[in-house]
């Protein structure tokens, strides 16, 4: 229902009427990947830590529903809204602070990760992770999904960057910690409870980050493999030589579809092969080839290539980054995020394949993914709708065997409402009980992002 006006009012009391958004204004923003994070009709722009407490004071005291947004590029729709509820954008929560000695950072919710990449970059450093949505993507989107992408191999998902965080409880309540230094040991770390709960228990609103030496120049390869193991025996070749940065992996069917769209097959022309393999490293290119020498050698490289320009190396990154273009000719999508134990790449794919054409010969398998920690992104597509019972077959044929294998059903991308079910199939009913109590502790009207994270109790 619309929200009163002396709700309003209050609203605009607290951030200037200016930074209010009522229905029209909100219908001329993008709502990012979901068309429904802006359903609510009503956004509110706080620009600091107190006026996010005064906003959550008032609608804890109305029993008013809030929505944190970031850069609204999360796939799991933990930012969806409805009417009734109110949006609160973080994108004038934007104080960056860098301190090149320490190495470390003071960053504001809304700073975007590319605007963190280019401030650490004038200062010869890295925040340490990267992600294809670099542009639009928000730090404090970032801790609330636990974002994770090409670096995590190296230096962890987002939770290992954070020294120190700062949010604001549902009531009002501002926790503040925003240690400075990586050994910090008074009690409980409460700035975790906050990393890759989506805005359930607070809305974060600053943190800490530690930083990292930028990277020296590298090397782009791509390189044609037989199947999953002997892409990953060649990583490892060229991992144990040092330097190695990044390592990523795509399926054929995926990668052929990426570059007709794209208009990149030229890029694969040198080879067809069922595994492609990205390599960036900090070797020189002589190191690069003694790496690769044995892979060529014992048949774990078909064939590969090396970018000889930037211009090269961004067209091989280009196939890999840009997911969406799949959608080009198989507009119908289930998309999953899995991790898995490596030597369990192969059979798992084979497996699945299997177990999709049992439910429809039809589907369509677009696997990729960040090799060095087995983290996969897998996109089930057809040309046509999808009916629940095959939606539904879809997901346990995916989830068949995942946590048997020691691996995760949500590697990087958080739960949201979409995974919901997959974590109550999947969690133990221990687990859900205390995520339940910490929810209700913390939150006990309920008013953030209600509906998300935590599967109802039944």
């Amino acid at each position: 229902m619309p929200l009163d006006t002396q709700f309003l009012q209050s609203l605009a009391d607290i951030v200037g009427e200016e930074h209010v958004r009522g229905q029209n204004a909100v219908a001329m923003l993008d709502p990012g990947v979901d068309p429904s994070n802006f359903a609510a009709g009503l956004a509110v722009r706080p620009s600091s830590a107190a006026e996010v407490a005064a906003i959550l004071s008032l609608c804890d005291a109305t029993g008013v529903p809030v929505i944190s947004h970031g850069g609204r590029t999360g796939l799991a729709g933990g930012a969806v809204s409805a009417p009734g509820e109110l949006v609160l954008m973080t994108d004038r929560l934007d104080e960056l602070t860098i301190d090149p000695v320490g190495r470390v950072a003071i960053v504001g919710a809304g700073i975007s990760l590319q605007s963190l990449q280019e401030a650490c970059a004038a200062e010869g450093l890295s925040p340490g992770i990267d992600l294809g949505a670099r542009g639009s993507a928000t730090v404090g989107g970032m801790v609330s999904t636990n974002a994770g992408g090409m670096e995590a191999f190296r230096y962890g998902m987002m939770r290992q960057r954070l020294l120190g965080m700062e949010a604001v409880l549902a009531d009002g309540t501002v926790l503040c910690d925003l240690a400075l230094v990586p050994k910090n040991n008074e009690g409980y770390d409460l700035r975790q409870l906050f990393c890759g709960a989506e805005g359930t228990l607070g809305v974060v609103t600053r943190v800490t980050m530690k930083l990292e030496r930028a990277d020296p120049p590298s090397v782009t390869m791509l390189a044609a493999c037989p199947n999953a193991r002997t892409a990953i025996r060649a990583m490892r070749n060229i991992e144990d030589r040092g330097g190695m940065l990044r390592a990523e992996i795509m399926w054929r069917d995926y990668a052929r579809v990426v570059a007709e769209h794209t208009g990149l097959s030229r890029v694969l022309e040198f080879c067809d092969a069922a595994v492609y393999l990205i390599i960036e490293t900090a070797l020189d290119l002589d190191g690069l080839g003694e790496a690769l020498s044995p892979s060529l050698d014992a048949g774990d490289v078909i064939d590969a290539v090396i970018a000889q320009s930037g211009r090269e190396a961004a067209d091989i990154w280009g196939i890999r980054e840009d997911t969406f273009a799949a959608s080009w000719s198989l507009p119908h999508q289930l998309w999953f995020d899995i991790s898995l134990p490596l030597a369990c790449l192969d059979t798992y794919m084979a497996s699945l394949r299997a177990r999709l054409d049992t439910l429809a010969p039809s589907l369509v398998l677009f696997g990729l993914g960040h090799l060095a920690d087995g983290n996969l992104h897998l996109t089930i597509c057809r040309k046509c709708s999808f009916e629940r019972e095959l939606r539904d077959g879809i997901s346990q044929a995916v989830e068949h065997g995942v946590k048997d294998l020691g691996g995760s059903m949500s590697a990087e991308h958080g739960i949201g409402t979409a995974k919901l079910a997959i974590l109550e199939r999947n969690a133990s009913a221990e687990k859900l009980a205390v995520m339940r109590r910490l929810k209700a502790a913390l939150d006990p009207n309920g008013i953030l992002n209600p509906g998300k994270v935590v599967p109802a109790a039944r």
